[in-house]
């Protein structure tokens, strides 16, 4: 099922550097009305009794990749209007709008549903913000989820300086004074 799948995706030319894993399909896509550039994970729920249909899972990829601007502002108004009415009244310390600071990261496709992921890297700094759509890509729920505590960003002034960290044998030592330094390129570790 999972080759079949990648097969058809690859075939369809919606991903590119296609990757299979851990049952899953996962490629690079541009959503154009988020203006971003997100891996996509494809699921076809192999734990299920019936996998479904691989052309039900690609016409799911081009769904949330054509995302009219419109239904786009509105999923956007959706989390926005969400998050403001679970702070409330509370303080908030940061004057940027969320909308302005929402980024789309990453996307799951599923057979029933799509799950987006933003970072709104000033409102919520160490937190994920997921957010469940429909088949027909309808607002159905959102979660603020903490970012995994173990994972270190590291930041580089240069792409010079992010290969040397990555091609040394011991990344502490590449480029001493970098890693922290800008926000020009990130990785996890």
């Amino acid at each position: 099922m999972i080759d079949r799948l990648c097969n058809e995706i690859a075939n369809s030319g919606l991903l590119s550097d296609i990757e299979v894993g851990d049952g899953i399909v996962v490629g690079r896509a541009r959503v154009r009305a988020a203006g971003a550039d997100v891996w996509v994970n494809v699921d076809p729920e192999l734990e299920e009794e019936e996998a479904p249909d691989p052309a039900v899972l690609v016409r799911g990829i081009q769904r949330i990749l054509d995302v009219s601007p419109e239904q786009w502002r509105v999923i956007v108004d959706e989390v926005v209007d969400e998050i403001e009415a679970a702070v409330g009244d509370e303080p908030v310390n940061e004057t940027t709008p969320l909308r302005a600071d929402l980024a789309l990261k990453s996307v799951v496709v599923f057979a029933s549903a799509t799950l987006l992921r933003f970072e709104a890297p000033r409102q919520f700094p160490d937190s994920w913000i997921h957010v469940q759509l429909d088949e027909a890509l309808a607002f159905e729920d959102l979660a603020v989820d903490a970012r995994d505590p173990d994972a270190q960003t590291v930041s580089f002034d240069t792409l010079d300086d992010l290969l040397d960290h990555i091609s040394a044998e011991d990344p502490a030592q590449a480029s001493p004074g970098s890693p922290q330094a800008g926000p020009a390129a990130q990785r996890k570790k």
